[in-house]
């Protein structure tokens, strides 16, 4: 449920069946077991990816944002590389 003032907002609930029209009808198994007939789009059952983008729900991170953080962490695992041409902070058993 998807309407900001249904009482079942932010709920899932079950589709019994579909009732065809203008604004298709959900009929919806409620809570204590009765039956609930509510409008379509209400709800987000017939929203693809692309309509929830459109709707303002858009990802939290684009895709060359992920791609920068990779190439980040790349970079991090590296590390500075010392003059002696080994990665700093890995030892080979020798002491401090």
């Amino acid at each position: 449920m998807t309407h900001p003032h249904h009482p079942l907002c932010g709920q899932r609930v079950t589709i019994v069946r579909i009732r065809r029209g203008d604004d298709p009808d959900l009929i919806v198994r409620l809570a204590d077991g009765y039956h609930a007939a509510i409008a379509m789009s209400w709800t987000d059952y017939a929203t693809t990816p692309a309509d929830l983008v459109a709707a303002g729900n858009v990802p939290l991170l684009a895709v060359d944002g992920l791609r920068q953080m990779a190439e980040l962490v790349a970079h991090l695992r590296r590390g500075p590389v010392g003059q002696s041409g080994h990665t700093a902070g890995v030892h080979s058993g020798e002491g401090r």
